[in-house]
């Protein structure tokens, strides 16, 4: 499979309102006035914070599987005018005067009001329900990344096997091997972590938001030492997503698979990586409720024993191919 992700920054200009420099006018068309407004501040989100268009492609034996476009922004409609309201038909276009803030707000403050009692309920409403659209194309995002653990996320290379006997005189097949993580997945993860954190308070676990990344990862084709990057996000389902997205089902496991010249399967296994049930350390660390912590250079190395008892030594016989990859968990369940 043949995953290509494309994070590009694409920063778009438009005409200002004379009005007021922070005001941009965009217009906007649906089959209601509400669904006009919609898209108008859509356009005006992209255009004040910048567009991130993602692009995944999956190839399998050169054909294309899948193929995902979506469009994050991270900012929320603050305020508007309406300019003008023209229908032709079924279709309303509106033209509005958007102003666009920043979605990064400590506690998710989204409308203050105009005054200590006062709200304006139109406003409050585009407020939150841009900021909300954007926190959900963020997460569409980050799924695409992390739907690819841990087959994307980990290399494991094998070296030659041995053949040897047991006490009991079954064959054992031992493979050594090496599993590490992708740094081209934990680079990925830092570009979506930088584009959806909140801009909170002060870095530190004194100081921690609801929900904590931390990356720590060294580029293995650099020298120098390698990064500790610190996220903080103002909502908890950031953190569960990726959570569950790497625990449970998504655990990482070890296969080994020996096939014969036809490639049919003739024995298959999975393995508890070491680094996954506590023999070494861990390739991330979840002991904190409020923080998630991927360690981007740790390794482990080992050897995979499959042990082929006397009723099934066709299996050497035959034997033509052996295969070691990472699957999730939920692969292993025969």
């Amino acid at each position: 499979m043949l995953k290509l992700l494309c994070l590009l920054t694409c920063f778009l200009f438009t005409n200002i309102a004379a009005a007021d420099n922070k005001y941009i006018r965009v217009s906007g068309e649906g089959t209601t006035i509400e669904q006009a407004k919609e898209n108008a501040f859509r356009t005006a989100v992209q255009q004040r914070a910048g567009a991130i268009v993602l692009s995944e492609r999956q190839a399998t034996n050169d054909k294309l599987t899948k193929d995902n476009i979506s469009l994050f922004s991270a900012g929320f409609v603050d305020d508007f005018k309406i300019i003008n309201i023209n229908q032709n038909g079924s279709t309303i276009k509106i033209t509005l005067d958007v102003l666009v803030s920043e979605s990064k707000l400590l506690n998710q403050v989204l409308n203050t009001g105009q005054t200590t009692q006062g709200i304006n309920g139109e406003r409050a409403s585009a407020a939150l329900n841009t900021f909300v659209d954007s926190k959900e194309k963020g997460d569409r995002m980050l799924d695409m990344i992390l739907s690819t653990y841990p087959k994307n996320a980990f290399i494991v290379e094998q070296n030659p096997f041995t053949l040897s006997v047991d006490s009991y005189r079954n064959a054992v097949i031992s493979v050594p091997y090496s599993l590490k993580w992708n740094y081209d997945y934990i680079s990925s993860m830092n570009e979506a972590m930088t584009l959806l954190e909140d801009k909170v308070g002060l870095i530190g676990f004194l100081n921690l938001a609801p929900s904590n990344v931390i990356i720590m990862a060294k580029n293995p084709k650099d020298l120098l030492f390698g990064s500790k990057n610190f996220y903080k996000f103002n909502d908890v389902p950031t953190l569960n997503k990726i959570k569950d997205a790497m625990l449970g089902n998504n655990e990482v496991r070890i296969m080994l698979e020996i096939s014969d010249s036809a490639g049919s399967m003739l024995y298959q296994t999975c393995y508890v990586p070491d680094s996954v049930n506590g023999r070494k350390k861990s390739f991330y660390g979840i002991g904190e409720p409020k923080v998630l912590t991927l360690y981007g250079n740790e390794f482990e190395s080992g050897v995979l024993r499959a042990t082929i008892n006397q009723s099934h030594n066709y299996v050497v016989q035959r034997a033509n191919k052996i295969q070691v990859s990472v699957v999730p968990e939920s692969t292993c369940r025969w």
